[in-house]
């Protein structure tokens, strides 16, 4: 992993084999970033978790080319990534939020970096409704 910084821009490649969301929370905890962008992810998985509807989690064990976008706020204080990608390869497309992907090759993340502290709280109401990541944005 390697990344340069301009300000609230960050530019960040993932090598072969990282583990792209552990990736993206331990960048956040070392950059003490407190909210921001994925404007772009692009690049390779050999490996993929997603969720793909509310209480359905699907694998992907072959490489995909990957596009995406999300956000990242705090959990209890902790970076929280919220990754939304589409995957496609000869077996097909995939579209949903990122548990985790293993990087085959490099996938490249541009951040916006926002200038307050967007935070995360569990929702039971989300929960009771079998929704798989239970956490809705606390804005005030």
């Amino acid at each position: 992993m390697n990344s340069i910084r301009a300000e609230n821009l960050m530019v960040i490649r993932l090598d072969e084999g990282e583990e792209a969301i552990s990736s993206l929370k331990d960048i956040a905890r070392d950059e003490q970033l407190r909210s921001a962008v994925i404007l772009s992810f692009v690049g390779a998985l050999k490996y993929s978790k997603l969720i793909v509807r509310k209480g359905v989690e699907k694998e992907i064990c072959l490489h995909a080319e990957a596009v995406g976008n999300g956000n990242i706020s705090l959990l209890n204080g902790e970076p929280f990534i919220h990754l939304h990608v589409a995957l496609g390869n000869d077996d097909g497309s995939w579209v949903g939020h990122l548990l985790k992907g293993t990087v085959d090759i490099f996938c490249e993340v541009v951040l916006q970096i926002m200038p307050l502290e967007v935070r995360r709280v569990y929702d039971v109401d989300l929960a009771e409704k079998g929704v798989t990541v239970p956490f809705r944005l606390d804005l005030g």
